[in-house]
C-alpha cells in the first residue's frame, strides 16, 4: 500500500542560503556583528557564529557539519544534493564536487530528491524561484549546466515559475528583490523589497507541503571578498526572513540552512571548513534537534511528514 500523509500533516519551507558558515566572534566576520542581521540575532539571542545554540519550543538553531566525512573543502553540487536528498553525495562521488550536478549526481537526485519523496506521500512540492526562457536556452546550447535545485524540480516533473508567475506574485528571484532579474530583462515588473519577498514566500509555503527557495547571494559576496556587499546581502536576507517569520502560517515550519561556509571569512575567495547553521522556526522546530550534518535535513522533514503525532514542542 502506498504511504500517505496524515490529515494533520505539517508543512515546511526550506530557505537555502548558499555559502553561509559559522565562524568566530571576530570583527572581520560580517556574520558575527548583530547589526548586520538584527532580526535573526535578536530571535536567536546570538549572531550567527560557531557557538550558536538555541533550543526553545518553536525555535531551534545549531551548527551542523558540511564536510560529510570527506577530505577537502565542501562544495556546492555535493552539499546541495545532500541537503535535498538526505544522501551523502560527497561520499557517493568520493569527493566534494563544485558547481553543477553533472554526472551521477543527477541519478541520486532523481531517485531520492525531497520533491519526489514528498509527492510519493501524496503531498505537494514547489520551487519558489523564478526562471527564464534564456536560462533553458543556455542549457540547451550547453553554455551552462543544471544547478542542483533545478534538477530537483526537473526530475520531479514539476513546472518552473516564469515571468507570468512573478507578475502574479507567485515567484521570487534568487536575489530576493528581483533587481538582477530586472537588469537582465528577465522581468518587466519592478523589483520588490526584501519584506515583500518574505511575505510572498510565506504565502507560497502555506499552499504546499514542501516549498524550496534558493538564495545564492551570500556565496557571491564571499567569493568577491567584498565587505560592503556582504553586509548588504546579510541585511537583505535578514529583512526577508523577518517578514517571512511574521507571516508564517501556523502549521508551517521554516528551515534555514546552507551547503558550505564562505561569507563568514572574507580573507579568502574559497569555501571554508566551518559548520553551517541549521535554524528551524515553527511547530516542528524540535524535530531537527538530532541533526548533526547535511544529511539530516531531508530525513527530518520526511520523518516529520510521516509521523506528525510524534513531533513535539516539548523537550
Amino acid at each position: 500500500m502506498k504511504p500517505s500523509l496524515p490529515p494533520d500533516r505539517p508543512q515546511f519551507i526550506l530557505l537555502f542560503l548558499d555559502g553561509v558558515g559559522l565562524g568566530d566572534r571576530a570583527t572581520d566576520n560580517p556574520l558575527a556583528i548583530p547589526e548586520h542581521t538584527p532580526f535573526l540575532s535578536q530571535l536567536l539571542g546570538s549572531p550567527l557564529v560557531r557557538e550558536l545554540s538555541v533550543r526553545q519550543p518553536q525555535v531551534l538553531a545549531k551548527p551542523i557539519d558540511a564536510r560529510l566525512g570527506i577530505p577537502g573543502l565542501p562544495q556546492s553540487a555535493t552539499g546541495q544534493t545532500t541537503l535535498y536528498t538526505g544522501m551523502n553525495a560527497a561520499k557517493f562521488r568520493g569527493h566534494h564536487q563544485s558547481g553543477f550536478a553533472n554526472g551521477s549526481l543527477r541519478q541520486l537526485i532523481e531517485a531520492h530528491s525531497l520533491f519526489r519523496q514528498v509527492m510519493q506521500l501524496g503531498g505537494t512540492a514547489t520551487l519558489a524561484n523564478l526562471y527564464s526562457p534564456a536560462y533553458f536556452e543556455a542549457i540547451a546550447q550547453r553554455r551552462i549546466r543544471y544547478a542542483v535545485g533545478t534538477l530537483v524540480n526537473l526530475t520531479a516533473q514539476l513546472p518552473f515559475r516564469m515571468q507570468s508567475e512573478y507578475e502574479q506574485e507567485q515567484a521570487i528571484f534568487w536575489d530576493i528583490t528581483g533587481e538582477l532579474a530586472a537588469a537582465r530583462g528577465i522581468i518587466t515588473a519592478p523589483p520588490i523589497s526584501p519584506a515583500v519577498a518574505g511575505q510572498r514566500l510565506a504565502a507560497l509555503g502555506g499552499r504546499h507541503t514542501f516549498t524550496l527557495f534558493e538564495c545564492f547571494l551570500p556565496d557571491y559576496a564571499g567569493h568577491r571578498q567584498d565587505w560592503g556587499a556582504a553586509i548588504a546581502v546579510l541585511q537583505r536576507v535578514d529583512q526577508c526572513v523577518e517578514k517571512l517569520v511574521e507571516n508564517l502560517p501556523t502549521n508551517v515550519t521554516l528551515v534555514i540552512t546552507s551547503d558550505h561556509g564562505n561569507v563568514e571569512n572574507l580573507t579568502t575567495k574559497r569555501h571554508t571548513l566551518n559548520a553551517v547553521p541549521l535554524i528551524a522556526i515553527g511547530p516542528n522546530a524540535q524535530d531537527f534537534h538530532p541533526i548533526h550534518d547535511l544529511t539530516g535535513v531531508a530525513t527530518a522533514i520526511m520523518q516529520s511528514l510521516q509521523s506528525p503525532a510524534l513531533s513535539s514542542n516539548n523537550f
